[in-house]
């Protein structure tokens, strides 16, 4: 008996095989609960570009609700944990307290010297 055989480009089969991933809901969707990007990474859009000083002096101190530690969104706020280099944030965390404590805030306070 004779064997057919029809090639199939690879880009066919892989939008086939995409296509049914996605109809059986298996692709992993992004979850921006478990997003924690580096407080540099937020600082100028949801810290009006403060230093990360400022932020840590005036943020972290004032509202030690915000460190990890006290189920806060602050990862390593002081940037010096063993083991850790930087502060991270919990990104949707640190979003929803921001709009919650924004008029607690002094977003004009300068830095003592």
């Amino acid at each position: 008996m004779a064997q057919l055989s029809i090639p199939i480009p690879d880009e066919q089969i892989s939008s086939a095989v995409m296509e049914v991933v996605k109809k059986l809901d298996l692709v992993p969707r992004e979850d921006l609960r478990a997003y924690c990007p580096p407080l540099d990474d937020v600082r100028k859009d949801y810290f009006r570009n403060h230093s990360k000083r400022w932020i840590r002096n005036l943020i972290f101190d004032r509202f030690p609700e915000t460190l990890d530690v006290n189920g806060g969104w602050a990862i390593n706020p002081s940037g010096k944990e063993p083991g850790m280099r930087g502060t991270y944030v919990k990104f949707e965390q640190m979003k929803q307290w921001l709009d919650e404590h924004d008029d607690e805030i002094d977003w004009y306070e300068k830095l003592a010297i």
